[in-house]
């Protein structure tokens, strides 16, 4: 399923209030970076992701080996910090989204 811009507005509001619950620093993508995302997704939804100056990586290869390894689709990008939702399938569904358009 790919969110529509309406979803994507919705689900950018949401990340307003959001913390982020990754950090990448000086270490770059590591093994344990996207099992951390993966764990972070089994209890939520929606997600930031943070990419420190330090970080030796792109935001751009972030995002895509992030999408690839988790199954997560891209919100946003804004700056180094990234926005990845994941709609729960072995349980009900947290975040309701809006219609498609």
């Amino acid at each position: 399923m790919k969110l529509s811009s309406n979803q994507r507005k919705h689900l950018e509001a949401l990340a307003n209030k959001l913390d982020a619950v990754v950090r990448i620093g000086k270490q770059g993508m590591e093994a344990k970076i996207i099992s951390s995302v993966r764990e972070a997704f089994s209890s939520q939804e929606l997600i930031k992701i943070k990419i420190l100056d330090t970080a030796p990586v792109e935001v751009d290869d972030v995002a895509d080996e992030l999408i690839d390894a988790t199954g997560a689709q891209l919100v946003r990008k804004i700056g180094r910090v990234i926005i990845m939702y994941k709609a729960f399938t072995d349980k009900p569904a947290k975040i309701e989204l809006p219609p498609a358009r």
